[in-house]
């Protein structure tokens, strides 16, 4: 957590600086975006232990909002629903998949990232993402790995097509997001810059 506060800190104060920056090229954006994450944590063992793995895949909704600085460089800020991925409980060579009289935790993360575009072609923008992520799992998170929140670091790839030759202000997008927390999103993105 202590990263995520750390990089918000930053950020906001390059974005006071662009907010006085009076620059035409400063824009603002949501995107809403649906694809299919993999969420892994931990792995079964052959030994005789007592741990939560949690080893699935599920729908992934994402809500991000965005400030272009310039041209190249944007910075944004996310809420990722990563569903509810198969949960295990492994105690000693014995394995029982939830839901047991538990359904299987729910998987978020709240993300704050820097992006770099560069347009390659008329209406095509390759864009790079870094940032922390912060994840949180829901009950019964804690029983099956012991912790239910942390942070991470995550980065990713987009390639975006603006659409404003039909669609004034709107673009789509396909994106790669992954994370130390060992999730994988991809996902199909609808935009409107302000």
């Amino acid at each position: 957590m202590k990263k995520l506060l750390a990089l918000a800190t930053l950020l906001s104060l390059g974005l006071t600086d662009v907010a006085f920056a009076d620059d035409a090229d400063t824009t603002f954006y949501l995107e809403a975006g649906v694809g299919q994450s993999s969420t892994h944590y931990n792995s079964y063992s052959q030994n005789a232990v007592n741990q939560g793995v949690i080893d699935g895949t599920s729908t992934a909704l994402s809500l991000v909002a965005g400030t272009g600085l310039n041209d190249n460089f944007a910075i944004e800020v996310g809420y990722h629903d990563y569903g509810r991925p198969t949960t295990s409980q492994q105690s000693g060579l014995a394995v029982s998949q939830y839901p047991l009289p538990f359904t299987c935790p729910h998987v978020s993360a709240f993300t704050v990232e820097a992006v770099g575009r560069y347009t390659f072609m008329p209406d095509i923008t390759g864009e790079l993402l870094g940032g922390v992520q912060a994840w949180n799992i829901g009950s019964p998170g804690s029983t099956v790995i012991g912790k239910t929140s942390g942070d991470s670091f995550i980065y990713g790839l987009r390639v975006r097509r603006d659409l404003h030759d039909q669609f004034e202000g709107w673009s789509a997008d396909v994106t790669y997001e992954y994370s130390n927390f060992s999730t994988s999103e991809v996902r199909l993105g609808l935009r409107y810059t302000f």
